[in-house]
């Protein structure tokens, strides 16, 4: 889920790369934020949270900005082995 309580997109297109303010070499993709305000980042491809277009993001990118971290909206592709890269 994200923030706003919309679901992850069935087009899987863009997604959210983020990392804490001064700790980009750690960046990890958005898998979901809980209630709580604790992100979960993905590990495999069909874990990715993914958004149709870039005005979906928004929101998201927006809380993760107020919350200390860094971002980066990304294309978020499938790899060998249910592996992904951002392009």
């Amino acid at each position: 889920m994200s923030i706003t309580g919309q679901s992850s997109s069935i087009r899987n297109t863009f997604c959210i790369q983020y990392w804490k303010i001064g700790d980009a070499a750690n960046s990890k993709v958005m898998r979901r934020i809980n209630s709580n305000g604790v992100v979960v980042s993905a590990k495999t491809y069909e874990e990715v949270f993914f958004y149709t277009d870039l005005r979906e993001a928004m929101t998201d990118a927006r809380w993760f900005q107020d919350n200390g971290y860094d971002i980066k909206i990304r294309k978020c592709n499938k790899g060998r082995n249910n592996s992904f890269w951002l392009q």
